[in-house]
């Protein structure tokens, strides 16, 4: 009985040391980065909120071209693969702008301050995006978000703080443990928003936020990713997924009321494409399910 007692004070101890960094801890727009990418400029240009020019960013960003900004998650930067593989495959098949939003110094911080910067670094990249519109009469309804993790949630903040409606939002497994409905993304943060569920119930969310929510193999674990007891393998498909989706996107879906009905035939609704970008199939509505190859190729046509 000592020994429960003891541990559970030491748990109540460490909770308060990290409740009491969180609640101190305030983020700033100087933690945020802007890096842009065109096929011209494969490597990047860097943009800062404290640069006292953003000339330069008339030598990437092109007002013809569609946006695609790219949001990274929790212990993640803009070099992550969730955005690297994401890059490389959007300028493979398509000429746009690429904007990664880069918020690594709150991201590396433990889980409560990453998960409280989320609506300030939502609100402060919208300001950023709002402002760049504003500067080359660039419309918004020309922008995509695609956010992975806690990204995904950043994403939704972005789209509820621009000016005026962002196009499209691409959830990519939203981030589930300690997200509340304010910080959630959700459908009104977008002219359209889908999500990919691949880990829902561990690190990601298992309840619907978007126009469209697929559930590849159910939505929780992944084939090919063995035991995977803390969930990082599933998580992380619903980027490669989404990848995959840009150059060979076979990842057909059934529309249906729960996964049991889909694995068991009994489902009889819509097929919709999952993913994609300038091809997305906005007329997906509700809850899709599909099945995945255990390794990629994963969309089995």
């Amino acid at each position: 009985m000592k020994l429960l007692l003891l541990t559970i004070f030491t748990i109540l101890c460490l909770f308060n040391q990290i409740h009491a960094r969180v609640t101190s801890a305030r983020a700033s727009e100087s933690d945020i980065t802007y890096v842009f990418y065109s096929r011209d400029y494969f490597d990047g240009i860097y943009v800062h909120i404290n640069d006292s020019s953003i000339n330069h960013i008339m030598d990437v960003f092109k007002v013809s071209k569609p946006t695609v900004i790219l949001i990274h998650g929790f212990k993640d930067g803009f070099e992550a693969d969730s955005n690297t593989y994401v890059r490389k495959a959007i300028l493979s098949k398509l000429n746009a702008n690429v904007i990664k939003v880069d918020w690594r110094p709150l991201a590396d911080q433990n889980y409560l301050v990453a998960r409280n910067a989320v609506p300030y670094v939502g609100a402060f990249a919208a300001s950023f995006l709002s402002s760049l519109s504003a500067q080359f009469q660039y419309s918004l309804t020309n922008v995509t978000l695609v956010g992975f993790s806690l990204g995904a949630h950043i994403a939704g903040n972005i789209g509820r703080n621009t000016d005026t409606p962002i196009g499209y939002i691409m959830a990519l497994d939203p981030a589930g443990p300690l997200i509340e409905s304010d910080v959630s993304v959700r459908p009104s943060d977008a002219d359209y928003v889908q999500s990919i569920h691949t880990n829902g119930g561990v690190l990601g969310m298992v309840n619907a936020v978007g126009h469209s929510d697929f559930y590849p193999n159910g939505g929780s674990r992944q084939p090919g990713c063995g035991s995977d007891i803390l969930g990082g393998c599933s998580h992380n498909r619903a980027w490669e997924f989404f990848a995959e989706s840009l150059t060979n996107n076979k990842f057909v879906s059934q529309k249906c009321n729960s996964w049991d009905e889909y694995r068991n035939h009994l489902c009889h609704g819509e097929t919709r494409l999952m993913g994609g970008l300038n091809t997305v199939d906005k007329l997906a509505k509700g809850v899709y399910y599909l099945e995945t190859n255990d390794q990629s190729p994963y969309g089995r046509g």
